[in-house]
Order: C-alpha cells, then structure tokens, then sequence
C-alpha cells in the first residue's frame, strides 16, 4: 500500500464549518495548532484507500 499524505480538516465555529483539503503534513500541523489556540471544534481525517479516516498529528 501506498503512504497517502492527504487530510481533510474540518473546523467549526459561530460562522459554520470549514473544510480544508492540505497535503502536507507540516501544513496541518499549523492549521490544527492556530485554531486550538483560537477555540475552535476541529476534526481531523486522512485519506486511506479511498476512504476518510480519523487521524492524529
């Protein structure tokens, strides 16, 4: 199998949801670390054979 390096990041807040497609790692980090510190619901998965699954950084 093939190591997917795709994210889908999911952040809620008082405006509604916004989803994020990132492709790098280093890149989500940032993105979860700014909106943890802002308060804001996120929800991280990764693409794994064709399928979203939950993931952790």
């Amino acid at each position: 199998m093939q190591q997917n390096t795709a994210f889908r990041l999911t952040v809620g807040g008082a405006d509604g949801l916004r989803q994020y497609h990132l492709h790098s790692r280093w890149v989500v980090k940032i993105y979860v670390q700014t909106y943890l510190q802002l308060g804001k619901y996120i929800r991280l998965e990764q693409l794994i054979d064709g399928l979203w699954q939950p993931a952790n950084i």
